[in-house]
């Protein structure tokens, strides 16, 4: 495993530079999220995964909690987010091999 290089300041020299095939072959785009939260798993849209990672970073960094609400694809629940409570939200991309549509029908998104 290579170190970390800072972009800013080092100059990239061949061996830490990503071959463009190797880059051209990465998807970042988001397709949905899912929440791991007191035994429950819940899947959401992008937005709504994005919209609680930002207020679940606030109350973290903050140390409180509060009450926080999440659109899911099966309805609506509002979450106690806080220091001493355990969640877990994971970023889903494209299936290697398949579409974004295949995706989205395999997590009931579509």
């Amino acid at each position: 495993m290579r170190g970390m290089t800072d972009t800013r300041t080092a100059d990239a020299t061949a061996s830490d530079v990503l071959p463009e095939a190797e880059v051209a072959g990465l998807s970042a785009k988001t397709l949905a999220h899912v929440i791991h939260y007191r035994r429950k798993t819940y899947v959401a849209k992008p937005s709504e995964g994005y919209a609680l990672l930002k207020r679940v970073r606030t109350l973290l960094r903050d140390g409180t909690t509060d009450l926080v609400p999440l659109v899911h694809r099966d309805g609506f629940v509002w979450l106690v987010v806080g220091p001493n409570i355990p969640i877990a939200i994971d970023e889903v991309e494209t299936d290697a091999g398949h579409t974004e549509k295949h995706t989205l029908k395999r997590l009931e998104l579509d």
